[in-house]
């Protein structure tokens, strides 16, 4: 499962959205989360891919959609060590 299958099923479960609604450009603020919703989607996202997301990067602007969500996870993912 990649990240942005990942967050659409969490977002599903937490808001019951229709799916197909969760794309790239959404914003956070169109979604309507709550600080339980952000809480819950930063810990899912640190226990399945070990990123921290903090709640300065989305108070900062850094992360304004579920684009900038998905990149930022792929981008600060732990490599696997090269054998």
């Amino acid at each position: 499962m990649n990240v942005a299958e990942f967050l659409q099923d969490a977002i599903v479960e937490l808001k019951d959205v229709d799916e197909s609604a969760l794309v790239p450009a959404l914003t956070f603020e169109e979604l309507e989360l709550d600080s339980l919703d952000y809480v819950e989607i930063q810990l899912r996202i640190k226990k399945k891919f070990k990123v921290e997301i903090t709640p300065d990067l989305f108070a900062a602007g850094q992360l304004k959609n579920l684009g900038d969500l998905y990149a930022y996870i792929e981008a600060n993912q732990p490599q696997a060590a090269v054998a």
